[in-house]
């Protein structure tokens, strides 16, 4: 893959945001500001999903621009909310104090919770609020918002949705297995036949450099800097300026097209080719793919579906076409560009410098300090979820050593979070329990990468051969 290919990528993937941002646009504007009215919203601040028994909190900032009922410019306001078209509250006929103040030229901030939702099913419902200025006499309508509400329900092992779920994963491991059974071990990577040094798999790349110096590591560590700094000061700063939760995927969407530019720079910068640091199109893909999808099935079913099996699960409502889609495209860009990072260039690199181990431990631990989301910020979480994140960045690199290709790491990273966004369900279960059976989808996926990729005595020697030919 050229530098060009992979610019050329990134561009159409910036055009697959920006269709899908237009697609779904009504849920991506906020409250729309009429400067003509007396009285508007400025600000609206809410969660995406509501949980069966849980608080679900709303913050609505109102300005009074010109509304008055005494001299000192102060008027008052009250809100509805409906839902689903009928009205569910009224801030003045359910409480005791009815309305209340906000002088003219000023804003008011006011916090509303829900303190439970009961829902038969999963649904997604839609929640409408109006503004109202009250003179005593008559109220007028100054202002309203709506915004959808995902109501997610829990539900015991028992339930049909969550024996689907099972009965799928299970088939696919059975048929993917059965399939790989059949074809036997995955070939390598790089074609055993030398006859042209510039050839991997088939597919011309250009020649390999003479030698692989051990020099530029610091321009490596700036990069990943440059990465983990940015990507967290994204993240602060999309939160601290209140900007809705919807718009963050296309955002950080566009970060990570972004980083997979400047690694082209990068590498082109190096006169290197791009074979080197994993961009290599095996032989036999589909079976590349179908043992990596094997991998990814039995790890979601261990490490998604089995902890609930005690305590239950929370059910999601069912994704939309365009949530779907827009699923789908931010999964394979960002699976793209954090393992053509993390495993393709700065393992690669590490491991010239220092041996495949610390390479190993190290980008494993850059990738769980990138992926840790420091806004919001939960101590009682944060030590699982790093750990969580540095077991599955040591897969992932193994993965990827294993295959001698970056198309490994990112269909199984990919596939794993794709098949959880589907499902839409999570296991109802303490952060020890989750980790723990993490641990065992690790060891299990583990197992069978080293069975898919056992290779015999001569296979491993027509590689070495091949290795020396092209470096040479």
């Amino acid at each position: 893959m050229r530098g060009r290919s992979l610019l050329l990528l990134c561009a159409v993937s910036i055009l697959l945001i920006i269709l899908v941002a237009f697609l779904n646009l009504s849920n991506l504007t906020g409250p729309i500001v009429d400067g003509s009215r007396d009285a508007y919203f400025t600000n609206v601040k809410h969660g995406t999903t509501a949980y069966e028994g849980k608080n679900f909190t709303w913050s609505l900032t109102t300005f009074n621009k010109n509304c008055s009922t005494d001299s000192e410019g102060r008027a008052l306001f009250y809100y509805l909310f409906y839902l689903d078209g009928d009205l569910w509250w009224s801030e003045y006929n359910n409480t005791e104090y009815q309305t209340w103040p906000c002088k003219r030229g000023n804003s008011v901030t006011r916090s509303f919770s829900v303190p439970t939702w009961y829902s038969v099913k999963p649904a997604v419902h839609d929640l409408k609020i109006e503004l109202y200025w009250s003179d005593g006499n008559t109220s007028r309508l100054q202002d309203g918002v709506s915004f959808p509400v995902s109501v997610a329900v829990h539900v015991d092992r028992d339930n049909l949705v969550i024996y689907s779920y099972l009965v799928i994963c299970l088939g696919a491991v059975f048929i993917l297995g059965f399939y790989m059974t059949t074809t036997g071990p995955l070939p390598s990577a790089v074609s055993t036949e030398p006859q042209d040094p510039t050839s991997v798999s088939g597919k011309q790349i250009g020649r390999m450099p003479s030698s692989l110096p051990k020099t530029g590591w610091h321009l490596s560590l700036s990069f990943y800097f440059f990465v983990f700094a940015s990507w967290q000061t994204t993240n602060i700063l999309l939160r601290e300026f209140s900007i809705s939760e919807q718009v963050f995927p296309y955002l950080f969407l566009a970060v990570q097209i972004v980083y997979l530019g400047v690694l082209a720079l990068l590498i082109s910068r190096e006169n290197s080719t791009f074979a080197r640091y994993g961009f290599v199109w095996p032989e036999e893909t589909g079976k590349y793919v179908a043992a990596v999808l094997l991998l990814a099935f039995s790890y979601i079913f261990v490490a998604s579906i089995l902890p609930g099996i005690f305590e239950g699960y929370t059910v999601f409502p069912t994704l939309s076409f365009t949530e779907v889609f827009s699923l789908v495209l931010s999964t394979l860009v960002a699976s793209f560009a954090s393992e053509a990072i993390f495993r393709g260039y700065l393992q690669t690199k590490l491991t010239e410098l220092s041996g495949f181990p610390l390479a190993l431990l190290a980008t494993s631990l850059m990738f769980s300090l990138y992926a840790l989301p420091f806004l919001p910020f939960d101590p009682s979480l944060v030590f699982f979820q790093i750990l969580s994140l540095f077991v599955l960045g040591l897969f992932l690199g193994v993965l990827y050593y294993r295959t001698k290709t970056l198309l490994c790491p990112i269909v199984f990273y990919s596939a794993i979070l794709i098949i959880n966004g589907l499902l839409s369900v999570e296991a109802s279960a303490s952060e020890y329990s989750k980790f723990l059976l993490q641990l065992s989808a690790i060891g299990l996926s583990s197992l069978l990468l080293f069975v898919l990729t056992l290779k015999t005595g001569r296979e491993t020697l027509d590689e070495e051969i091949v290795c020396e030919h092209a470096l040479s």
